[in-house]
């Protein structure tokens, strides 16, 4: 069914429900009061007041007000109309319960509160329970049953109104808690990380006199040879060791600095403060190359990884020269993810094949083109993508694999939280690009593409 006709549907209903409910003028103008005031006045204190002020002035009811509390979850009073404000009850009255229907105790008639259920309340709504409050009207022995049937859908409009108001101030402070750790982010973690690229320096710089040695001591040895064959023979032992730690020192060095580098972009690009200030991913833009900026720093990272699964590697087909050269204006940092997002989905679930010329093993290729005029004329595309071995997936699951939590049915036992390719999605469309997938008799390609 179409939206719209969903909801005309719904309000033709409401539409009878009114009819059938036969208010009377001074009940709907309380109801209009009500829901006029609330949208007036902010804040949670407010709304209590008013929730027990109108049926006060229009009815001459006194009423008292308990909401849940949404984390210990143990009722509170919060409001009553009572004229005379020192005899107000503060404390919550033993009758006071959490039922699911309207009762009578005494004079004194409760009508439960219910709240609402909708994404955000799994987010930021913390009590489990529907009900959040209790409404009283108090010396109600006398109300008539369409009274308090009036009564009842009155509670309704509070519930509704409060369930707002409570999801707006902890969604404020939601925020609040998320700019707050943004900063410390910020200031505990990424200026800090800054300072690592000058201890990167200092040791290349150390490496780099151990080099120097290793030379003085190549001159000393020479000297040595003729003069004492003993002392010769152990000093070039202890070079030779020497030597070797300082290869492999550089070696590891180069591949923290590797790492660091790496580590560092996506710390920036992905805790950047605009991102949670806008509620959006916001782009640094820069010129780069496609290939060679983003892509072969992406595939030396996963070198290592590749190889340890014996997936074998390929790039690139008949169009290598036309391709590598491509520049492309992104956010290096957020792209850069999305490739790495690709070759990681690689490594997990790249599977064996036997290929067309009998060979059997997991396999992983990535090809890059140039499409002229894909965005439109004179607005040209560079598609990347990312083929991976294994079976195809299922056409009812490819439709949805871009989705935020979705998993392939095959893939549960697999980690992973299905965020990866949303993720992807979500950058290449912020850079006004698309996503896609193509299955493949031997396997599965995943590609975007973004302007060139």
């Amino acid at each position: 069914m179409h939206a719209l006709d969903a909801i005309l549907k719904r309000v033709e209903e409401k539409k009878g429900d009114y009819a059938t409910y036969g208010f009377e003028k001074l009940e709907m103008a309380a109801l209009n009061t009500f829901f006029d005031l609330a949208q007036e006045y902010d804040g949670l204190e407010n709304l209590h007041n008013i929730s027990v002020a109108v049926p006060r002035v229009f009815f001459g009811l006194q009423c008292s007000l308990y909401v849940l509390h949404p984390k210990s979850e143990s009722m509170e009073w919060v409001a009553d109309s009572h004229p005379d404000q020192s005899r107000r009850e503060r404390e919550v009255p033993h009758h006071i319960r959490i039922t699911e229907a309207p009762y009578q105790h005494g004079q004194a008639y409760a009508v439960p509160i219910r709240g609402k259920k909708t994404p955000a309340s799994q987010i930021l709504f913390h009590s489990s329970r529907d009900i959040i409050g209790i409404f009283e009207v108090l010396q109600a022995d006398e109300l008539t049953e369409a009274q308090r049937f009036f009564v009842q859908k009155y509670v309704n409009r509070i519930g509704y109104s409060l369930y707002n108001k409570i999801l707006a101030e902890q969604h404020i402070q939601h925020l609040k808690f998320i700019n707050n750790l943004v900063a410390d982010i910020e200031h505990n973690v990424i200026v800090p990380n800054i300072r690592y690229k000058y201890y990167f320096r200092k040791i290349r710089k150390f490496l780099n006199v151990n080099k120097e040695i290793e030379g003085e001591l190549d001159t000393i040895l020479g000297e040595l040879k003729s003069q004492d064959p003993d002392v010769f023979a152990k000093v070039s032992e202890i070079a030779e060791r020497m030597i070797v730690i300082n290869r492999a020192m550089f070696n590891d060095q180069e591949s923290i600095e590797q790492h660091y580098r790496h580590t560092s972009l996506f710390l920036e690009s992905l805790f950047r403060p605009d991102h949670f200030l806008f509620g959006e991913y916001i782009l640094k833009k820069s010129p780069c190359c496609l290939w060679e900026d983003l892509v072969l720093p992406q595939l030396e990272r996963y070198r290592d990884r590749f190889a340890q699964h014996d997936i074998m590697v390929s790039h690139f087909g008949k169009d290598h020269e036309v391709s590598k050269g491509i520049k492309v204006r992104v956010d290096k940092g957020l792209l850069a993810q999305v490739v790495s997002n690709l070759f990681s989905n690689a490594v997990k679930y790249a599977e064996p094949v036997v290929d067309a010329s009998g060979k059997k093993g997991k396999r992983m290729r990535c090809t890059m083109s140039f499409i002229k005029d894909f965005f439109g004329r004179a607005h040209h595309g560079v598609r990347f993508g990312v083929f991976s071995s294994g079976s195809p997936i299922d056409p009812e699951d490819a439709v949805h694999i871009f989705e935020e939590g979705f998993r392939v049915r095959e893939n549960d036992a697999r980690e992973g939280m299905g965020h990866g390719l949303h993720f992807v999605k979500n950058v290449v469309e912020v850079h006004g690009g698309v996503v896609g997938y193509n299955p493949d008799e031997l396997g599965n390609e995943f590609y975007f593409f973004v302007p060139a």
